[in-house]
């Protein structure tokens, strides 16, 4: 019985300290997936992207996360507006992530490398009158939800994690709003909303916990470049 506590209190520990590990936003995900429409530019145009506006709501809870002590309780949870401001995930510590700047640095990257434009680059506001166009973003949502499962079994339920039982599962949600504008002008605007689910064991997916928010900013920013090239192709002159 001891020891079965003992293990069963390691795994916790283990699990709630997430070994320490500060996980960081890191654009693209793939750099071979990244969409291309073009082996050279399709225009002349130069696009700013200066950093997006910040809509998120202002929420966190992690201390649904000790619910899992109580017996019969399968399992403990926190969910955050903004993750980037909590400790305490399922399997890291903490998220290294700058919304604002980092989603906008991204948006840059893809269309740069999408051969769209001449040229894509992330300011801060200083370069934004060089360039022929501007593209804005607002960042609706990022929420983070985590389960930590032991299965009714409070401290005992780690047991089953060494067992191959699944320790928890994180789901990651992105929702942006981009906008393409012409002077004062308003000429495309897209919406992406999309969210992520991944289970993860003892010895599988740890760390994994908000991976996925870099594999859906280029989602977004693919699908996007994909609606921008048709609309490109169906008027030429509307950028």
């Amino acid at each position: 019985m001891k020891k079965m506590i003992f293990f069963g209190a390691t795994a916790l520990t283990i699990l709630l300290s997430g070994c320490g590990t500060t996980a960081k936003f890191v654009y693209p995900a793939k750099m071979e997936k990244l969409a291309r429409a073009a082996s050279a530019p399709l225009t002349g145009r130069t696009v700013a992207v200066p950093p997006f506006d910040d809509y998120r709501n202002a929420e966190n809870s992690f201390g649904t996360l000790f619910l899992y002590l109580i017996p019969l309780m399968p399992f403990g949870w926190v969910e955050y507006d903004r993750h980037d401001a909590a400790r305490m995930f399922v399997s890291i510590d903490e998220f290294e992530f700058t919304p604002s700047e980092d989603l906008a640095k991204a948006a840059a990257l893809s269309l740069r490398r999408s051969n769209l434009f001449k040229d894509a680059y992330f300011t801060f506001g200083g370069e934004k009158e060089r360039a022929d166009l501007i593209l804005t973003g607002e960042i609706q949502s990022t929420k983070y939800l985590g389960n930590m499962w032991t299965y009714g079994l409070s401290l005992y339920g780690p047991l089953l994690w060494f067992l191959g039982a699944p320790a928890g599962n994180s789901e990651n949600t992105l929702t942006i709003r981009l906008t393409l504008r012409k002077k004062d002008k308003i000429v495309w605007e897209y919406t992406f909303n999309r969210s992520r689910k991944i289970w993860q064991w003892l010895y599988y997916r740890m760390g994994y916990d908000v991976f996925a928010y870099s594999e859906l900013m280029q989602e977004a920013m693919n699908e996007a470049i994909a609606d921008l090239a048709a609309r490109l192709h169906e008027n030429p002159h509307l950028f």
